[in-house]
């Protein structure tokens, strides 16, 4: 099932408005985007800024919402609600700016906080792909 790469963790429910072609092969894709993901969470807690370089960088240049088979220039885009690719946009920007604030001496607050920017952008991704709307709450505590 799409977006299951946690180890133990639950997936998501089946959203309708998929069709059962993209959610197969969209489900592969989010299974390798998750296990990275796995590990930088992990990169990130013990501040293995290296890792974190390199995963964030690697998250920033998947293309998963690109239809695979054939050559680069005949992939096409899977069937999903607009939003999922905005917010795709949206992850690579934020996953660049993860690695570059896990330079060697940077700030470990600026580095929480571009992370926690990250996950908001996964938690709006999912909504977009449950419920075909992007999840508007803005960062922080809610107050």
């Amino acid at each position: 099932t799409a977006f299951g790469g946690f180890e133990g963790a639950q997936t998501l429910p089946i959203p309708q408005h998929v069709s059962p072609e993209t959610r197969t092969e969209l489900g592969v894709r989010m299974g390798r985007h998750g296990s990275v993901l796995e590990h930088l969470v992990r990169s990130v807690v013990l501040l293995d800024r290296p890792t974190i370089r390199t995963l964030a960088s690697r998250i920033a240049d998947e293309e998963i919402f690109a239809r695979a088979g054939g050559p680069v220039h005949e992939r096409r885009r899977l069937s999903l609600p607009p939003e999922v690719f905005t917010e795709g946009t949206q992850l690579s920007a934020i996953a660049r700016q993860v690695a570059a604030a896990a330079i060697d001496g940077s700030d470990d607050a600026a580095l929480a906080d571009r992370f926690a920017a990250l996950t908001h952008t996964c938690v709006s991704c999912h909504s977009v792909y449950l419920h075909g709307r992007p999840d508007t709450l803005p960062l922080g505590p809610k107050r």
